[in-house]
């Protein structure tokens, strides 16, 4: 069997910087530290920091002392003024990436347009998004058709959740323009999300089958196990390596493994062994592990 590592992989720039600000934060504060919603949606990420002594919650209502870090995904800046005035300590980790996405939203609501954003409105992101001017924001997870985008009077501007599909974006945008009358685009989906998907894309058509490695919570994860199946290889997406079965080795010579932006190198390692090991233990007769990053 052959083992290939995609190019591009893991931990992103924005997931490294808030972990290291929650990691600073814990070392140079004594009290209550705690995390507004998961500082990144992976579980083995989560449970490192609960171990460390960070706390989590959902609620700023359950939090009245101490320090409050917002996770990278954001906040609206409702919630950060709520946390100042109840007197908390703020560490904002929100990553810049998505700080762009926040000010594009600002940018277009002061100049009175309508904001589609192309996300998912249950995702901590675009929860944070919306929360500039819910009246003026919309967000839509699906948008296949014209049927798909309401009736909007006045200028519309179409922008998109960091880790959306770069393709669905822009079937998406050709419906925007189609629709409405005025209408400006501006792609936000994340450098590190097009690494990723890109990287996939060249990729998963070589592979017998795919293995993306990343908590089912994490929307850039889930996108690509989709991209590849899309492209015909199937795919799993798995949190760890304790969730990898047997069987999917079967009759695969050529496997490829890749890791969503939340996700940690060792938490990927972990996956390339247990693979090893279940191959060996299945008859291969040798495993070779080839890392797209360093190879050609």
């Amino acid at each position: 069997m052959k083992i290939y590592l995609a190019k591009a992989r893991g931990f992103c720039m924005g997931v490294e910087r808030s972990i290291s600000m929650a990691e600073e934060t814990r070392a140079k504060l004594t009290g209550e530290i705690t995390i507004l919603n998961e500082i990144v949606h992976n579980n083995s990420v989560v449970r490192e920091l609960e171990e460390k002594g960070i706390g989590r919650t959902t609620d700023l209502d359950g939090v009245d002392q101490g320090t409050l870090i917002i996770s990278a995904h954001g906040v609206s800046p409702n919630v950060i003024k709520r946390a100042r005035e109840k007197g908390l300590n703020v560490v904002d980790s929100t990553c810049p990436l998505v700080t762009v996405l926040h000010k594009a939203a600002d940018y277009f609501i002061k100049r009175d347009f309508t904001v589609i954003v192309f996300g998912n409105e249950n995702h901590d992101e675009m929860k944070g998004v919306k929360g500039h001017n819910p009246e003026k924001v919309i967000c839509l997870k699906k948008i296949d058709s014209l049927e798909d985008l309401p009736e909007i009077e006045g200028r519309v501007a179409f922008i998109s959740q960091s880790t959306q599909s770069m393709e669905a974006f822009d079937r998406a945008a050709r419906l925007v323009e189609a629709k409405y009358q005025e209408v400006r685009i501006k792609n936000t989906i994340c450098d590190a999300t097009r690494q990723r998907q890109t990287s996939i894309l060249d990729l998963a058509p070589r592979m017998d089958l795919m293995i993306v490695v990343g908590s089912p919570t994490s929307a850039n994860s889930q996108r690509l196990a989709q991209i590849s199946q899309k492209s015909g290889t199937p795919a799993y997406l798995i949190d760890n390596a304790a969730e990898i079965k047997s069987w999917w080795l079967d009759e695969v010579e050529d496997l490829g493994i890749t890791a969503g932006a939340s996700t940690p190198d060792w938490v990927v390692m972990d996956v390339v062994e247990s693979i090893r090991t279940m191959a060996l233990s299945g008859g291969a007769a040798t495993v070779e592990v080839f890392d797209e990053k360093y190879e050609g």
